[in-house]
């Protein structure tokens, strides 16, 4: 699988903070029961997460990404 560089994803969302939030409110998503978004077998939700973003299956989403396009 061709996965982005840690670079472009923090490009793709409009900063470190954002990227950091954005992992850590999936991995809250997931540790409350919602369903990952990919098959895998890892345990930690915060891997779960960041391998979602890395598949691009979750996305920053409301007003900052709309900062983001302007």
């Amino acid at each position: 699988m061709n996965y982005k560089s840690l670079d472009t994803f923090i490009n793709q969302v409009g900063g470190p903070l954002r990227l950091t939030a954005l992992i850590i409110g999936r991995a809250r998503q997931i540790t409350k029961k919602a369903p990952p978004y990919i098959e895998t077998e890892i345990d930690d939700p915060v891997e779960i997460s960041f391998m979602e973003l890395m598949q691009n299956k979750i996305k920053l989403s409301g007003e900052a990404q709309k900062q983001n396009n302007v």
